[in-house]
């Protein structure tokens, strides 16, 4: 059986606020991602990333430095392969281009989340690692073709 080669090699990590989940899905995917793919994030509205982000980042050895904050209008659009838009369904998502796919992988906003919640460092860490097993698996085939 073959397996499929990794066609998107410029890949967007989208959320509303580019504060959490899509800096986390960032910095994972430029760990994880194979040569020649660029990896982006960006928000509607961008907001400051809370401090707890890099200090569960950091717990898996993932570092965030050099990482901030940024509009969708930073991102080189006509370029992007993949779209992955994270966070809630009712999100409002701009036009994409055509040739992009997009991929929505909902989850809460670990930030609105955190408040109602007593131990939001332990949501922060829940997002995160399923941010890591989404973005691992996007890469999956890439990585078991060269072991073959």
């Amino acid at each position: 059986m073959a397996r499929r080669n990794i066609r998107e090699r410029n890949v967007l990590f989208l959320c509303a606020d580019n504060s959490c989940a899509s800096q986390m899905a960032e910095a994972i995917a430029k760990h994880l991602a194979p040569p020649q793919t660029q990896i982006f994030s960006a928000g509607i509205a961008p907001r400051e990333i809370p401090p707890t982000v890099a200090e569960v980042m950091r717990e898996i050895q993932v570092e965030m430095s050099g990482q901030h904050p940024k509009a969708l209008e930073a991102v080189p659009m006509e370029d992007i392969d993949l779209i992955v838009a994270l966070g809630e369904a009712k999100e409002k998502w701009p036009k994409f281009p055509p040739k992009a796919r997009v991929e929505h992988w909902p989850m809460p906003d670990p930030q609105r989340a955190a408040g109602e919640q007593t131990s939001g460092q332990m949501l922060f860490r829940h997002i995160r690692n399923e941010i890591d097993k989404k973005v691992a698996a996007l890469f999956l085939d890439y990585w078991r073709n060269l072991a073959h």
